[in-house]
């Protein structure tokens, strides 16, 4: 452990202050400088894999020195990605249940309890991980500590602007004066309207994640497929028409058949469904949930379905043409 931790100083030149607040904000149980070895052994093995993969199969020194740095560049986004994922529920979860953990502090606050046990009491199950920094919060106050302190201490950890936001007014209202259970009331109420304007703005632009939908896994997989197999009837053509007796009437008239085999056509498609697929993934994702960091977690589902549809349609269309003779 300590040569792990020591080699990931050594690689990252002591820098790791945004991947700790990183992790942290993920809930990754791990030292940001053992992240940082294990990330770079592992990186370092996919590259060399990749490159004598290649070498061996395609044997092209140009794909050897391409395919490993799309292979980590492709992997580190992936494992970023997914770690801002983790982040992202974390804050979410928070957002969803904070106006009523807010609620339920100020109702027992009005009831007269003491602020440590109203905070030790709104630490409700239901509240997952708010309900332990609330709990947290609350023995905080009950050995010393300031309302204020108290409060501050709730955000961290949480990559939250709405949570980090609401604090902090709280917070302001405190240090000027005001009465805690009438601000906690306040925001809570401001949260929910937020909320509800939120989602009722989703639900509005809901149809343009619907559209982007049907475009990217139903309509570019069979407009592919068309354009294919109109390739390979155009193909066919080109190598079976009397192309001797067109130049026999016009000499200045030279055909050859087309150089666009159905092979490429083929790849071209599985690159380009592979890039709408991704891309459309982000976006409903922006327009579903807020964020396009979920974005992730629709891309096999998307990306399966337009390949699933593609293949399933060129079928459906080599068989329909499959009858017709090219003379």
């Amino acid at each position: 452990m300590k040569a792990r931790e020591a080699f990931g100083k050594f690689i990252s030149r002591g820098k790791v202050g945004g991947l700790k607040k990183k992790l942290a904000y993920a809930d990754v149980k791990i030292k940001p400088y053992v992240f940082v070895t294990d990330l770079f052994i592992f990186l370092l093995s996919v590259a060399l894999a990749s490159g004598i993969g290649v070498y061996l199969y395609f044997g092209n020194v140009f794909y050897v020195i391409i395919i490993p740095i799309i292979s980590v560049a492709v992997l580190l986004s992936t494992i970023y990605i997914v770690i801002s994922l983790f982040e992202a529920r974390r804050a979410k979860a928070i957002e969803d249940v904070l106006p009523d953990a807010l609620l339920v502090m100020a109702s027992n606050l009005r009831s007269g309890v003491p602020t440590d046990e109203a905070f030790t009491l709104s630490a409700r199950p239901e509240f997952g991980l708010l309900a332990e920094k609330i709990r947290k919060a609350g023995k905080f106050i009950a050995s010393g500590g300031t309302v204020q302190e108290a409060f501050k201490m709730l955000p961290k950890d949480i990559n939250s602007k709405l949570f980090k936001q609401t604090i902090d007014l709280i917070v302001e209202g405190l240090e000027s004066g005001g009465e805690l259970a009438t601000l906690l009331e306040a925001t809570a109420y401001d949260i929910k309207d937020t909320q509800t304007i939120r989602k009722e703005i989703r639900s509005i632009i809901y149809v343009y994640a619907l559209f982007i939908f049907i475009a990217a896994c139903l309509i570019a997989p069979v407009l592919y497929a068309v354009s294919i197999q109109l390739a390979s009837v155009l193909s066919k053509l080109s190598k079976t028409i009397a192309i001797q007796f067109l130049t026999e009437k016009s000499p200045t008239v030279k055909l050859a058949p087309t150089q666009i085999t159905e092979e490429f056509l083929t790849r071209f498609a599985y690159v380009n469904l592979g890039i709408v697929t991704v891309f459309s993934s982000f976006i409903i994702a922006l327009i579903d949930k807020g964020n396009e960091k979920y974005g992730i977690v629709y891309i096999p589902f998307l990306l399966g379905l337009a390949m699933i549809l593609f293949h399933i349609a060129r079928i459906a269309l080599s068989i329909f043409f499959g009858g017709i003779r090219v003379v």
